[in-house]
């Protein structure tokens, strides 16, 4: 169902820039989802130790200090299916309840982490899918 990419370290430019790799990009959705949508809505939250390195404003680590890919993509997979099943168990309550993250400009409640997640990931898939293209990976 999916093509593997041989090198999810490869970093392409665009104009001289240099775009975030899929490992990047994989390692920061998890990160992100484990930090918004469970550890900021009162989820189950689980720590590794690779995800400071792939934070907002973070660089990522050299490839050689990485962790393996398939590391990264099960534990994103891990925490997705958490999110898929701890987000619709919130109440309207908890949802009204403070943000608790410390990004204050993305809301004041839970609800607006909720919706600023959403907003990230639908960036980042955009970032996804142009990447494929330039893997030669068929989008549509």
């Amino acid at each position: 169902m999916y093509q593997r990419i041989e090198d999810p370290h490869r970093v392409f430019t665009s104009e001289g820039m240099p775009l975030n790799s899929v490992f990047w990009l994989v390692a920061h959705l998890a990160t992100s989802e484990n930090g918004l949508l469970l550890r900021g809505t009162g989820g189950p939250f689980e720590k590794f130790s690779w995800a400071k390195h792939f934070t907002l404003g973070s660089r990522g680590l050299p490839k050689e200090q990485c962790p393996p890919y398939e590391e990264v993509w099960a534990t994103f997979k891990a925490v997705h299916e958490k999110v898929l099943v701890h987000v619709p168990t919130l109440t309207t309550e908890q949802l009204d309840s403070p943000n608790i993250t410390g990004l204050n400009q993305i809301g004041s409640n839970t609800r607006d982490v909720i919706t600023h997640a959403i907003r990230h990931e639908a960036l980042h898939t955009g970032h996804l899918t142009w990447l494929c293209k330039l893997y030669g990976i068929k989008t549509m």
